[in-house]
C-alpha cells in the first residue's frame, strides 16, 4: 500500500519548514516571550506577525484554499501539512483559525458577498477571522432573536484562538427556526473582547455579545456549518501537535544523546531509550491516523470517526511525549531560557482542547454505536 502524500503537499511542508525555521528562532520565541509577559492583554497575546507576514508574501495562505477565493484550490491534505510544519516551530500564527476554518468556511457555505468581502481578504491575510465555538461550562448557545430583516445575538463564547487579533467571528447561534452560523465583525455595536491568559501564553480571547445586530447576508448557514468547523477544527489541531511531538522528541533524542551521566550518554540507559521509543511509535500513531483522516476529509467521505481516533492519539500521545520531554531533560525541561517547556505547555494545551483522550474514545463509540452495521 502506498501512504504518501500529495507531491504539493510535500512541497507546501517543506516550503514553510524552510520559512519558519528561519523565522523562529529560540532568540524570537524568547523575545515573543518576553513581549507576551510584558504586557500580555494589550498585545493580544503571543501573535508572530513577522511569521506572519513570511508566510504571506510566500503565498502560503492562498496556496492551500479554495479557488473561488483565489486560492490554488487545494485540500485538507495539503493544509493538514502546513500546519505540522507550523507545529514543529510552535508557530503563533492564525492560519488554522483564519484560512483552514474562517475563510474555509465562507468558501464551502457562505454567499458571495461573504466570499468577498471576508474570504478573499482573509485569504490574503489583509483581515483575520476567528470562530468561536465554545461557551463557558453549563452556559447555554448564544441566541439569535430576530429583529426586523435581521438578528440580534446575545450571549457569550470562551476560549477564541486569535479572538483579541481577529477582523470579524463565525458565531453559531440558536434562531426560531435552529441553529445558524453569523459572521460578526469585531467592530459591530455590541462587541466585547477580552484576551485571556492561557497555559502556553497564545493568543485566545472572550467574546460577549450585547445584542449585537446582523443582518440575514451575514448569515454563513446553518448546522451543518458547525459541523463542519467542528470536524476541521479538531483535524487541524491534531495537526499541530503532530508538529508539537515531533518537534520536541527529536529535540530531546538530540539532548539524550549529548548529556553525559555516569561517563556516558543518558540515551544508553534502557529507561531513558524506552522512554524516547514509546515516544516514536506514539508520534508514528498520530501521524498514520491523522494522514487518513485528512485524506477522508479531502475526499468527502465520511470521516467523523476517523477524525476521533487521530484526535485520541494527539490527546493521548500529546500528554505522555509532553512528560517525556520534560522527564528526560530533567531540570532543564522546566527553564524558561531553554525552548523544551514551550513544547510541553504547547502539547498539554491542544490535549485539553481536544477535550482529552477519554473524550474522544466516548466520541468513537459514539459514532459504532450510532451506525447501523
Amino acid at each position: 500500500m502506498d501512504f504518501t502524500t500529495t507531491e504539493a503537499a510535500n512541497d507546501l511542508g517543506n516550503l514553510v519548514d524552510t520559512i519558519v525555521d528561519s523565522v523562529c528562532t529560540p532568540e524570537h520565541q524568547r523575545e515573543l516571550d518576553r513581549r507576551d509577559l510584558g504586557a500580555p492583554l494589550a498585545c493580544g497575546g503571543r501573535f508572530d506577525r513577522d511569521l506572519w507576514r513570511k508566510l504571506i508574501d510566500a503565498g502560503i495562505l492562498s496556496s492551500a484554499s479554495a479557488s473561488s477565493l483565489g486560492g490554488d484550490g487545494f485540500g485538507a491534505l495539503e493544509q493538514i501539512a502546513i500546519l505540522v510544519a507550523l507545529g514543529r516551530q510552535l508557530a503563533a500564527v492564525p492560519y488554522l483559525e483564519s484560512v483552514v476554518l474562517g475563510a474555509g468556511a465562507l468558501a464551502r457555505f457562505g454567499s458571495e458577498e461573504l466570499q468577498q468581502s471576508w474570504g478573499v481578504p482573509a485569504v490574503n491575510g489583509e483581515k483575520t477571522l476567528a470562530v468561536a465555538l465554545d461557551g463557558e461550562m453549563g452556559e447555554g448557545p448564544v441566541q439569535a432573536v430576530g429583529a426586523g430583516a435581521g438578528y440580534r445575538l446575545t450571549g457569550t463564547r470562551t476560549q477564541v484562538g486569535f479572538g483579541p487579533v481577529a477582523d470579524a467571528f463565525l458565531v453559531p447561534a440558536e434562531t426560531e427556526s435552529g441553529t445558524a452560523v453569523f459572521l460578526v465583525a469585531a467592530d459591530d455595536p455590541g462587541v466585547t473582547v477580552t484576551a485571556l491568559e492561557t497555559t502556553g501564553l497564545g493568543s485566545v480571547g472572550h467574546l460577549a455579545l450585547d445584542g449585537t445586530q446582523v443582518d440575514e447576508s451575514r448569515k454563513v448557514g446553518g448546522a451543518e456549518v458547525v459541523t463542519w468547523l467542528g470536524t476541521l477544527g479538531t483535524l487541524g489541531r491534531s495537526a499541530f501537535q503532530l508538529g508539537v511531538l515531533e518537534r520536541g522528541l527529536q529535540m530531546t533524542a538530540e539532548y539524550a544523546r549529548e548529556r553525559e551521566q555516569f561517563d556516558r550518554p543518558i540515551g544508553s540507559f534502557q529507561a531513558v531509550s524506552q522512554r524516547l521509543a514509546d515516544g516514536y511509535i506514539d508520534v508514528k500513531g498520530l501521524r498514520l491516523t491523522l494522514t487518513q483522516a485528512a485524506w477522508r476529509v479531502s475526499e468527502d467521505i465520511p470521516a467523523e470517526i476517523d477524525v476521533a481516533s487521530a484526535a485520541f492519539w494527539a490527546a493521548d500521545a500529546g500528554h505522555r511525549v509532553a512528560h517525556t520531554i520534560v522527564h528526560v531533560h530533567g531540570g532543564v525541561g522546566v527553564d524558561t531560557d531553554h525552548p523544551a517547556h514551550r513544547y510541553f505547555l504547547a502539547a498539554k494545551e491542544i490535549e485539553f482542547a481536544l477535550g482529552g483522550a477519554t473524550g474522544q474514545l466516548r466520541r468513537i463509540g459514539r459514532e459504532l454505536a450510532e451506525t447501523p452495521a
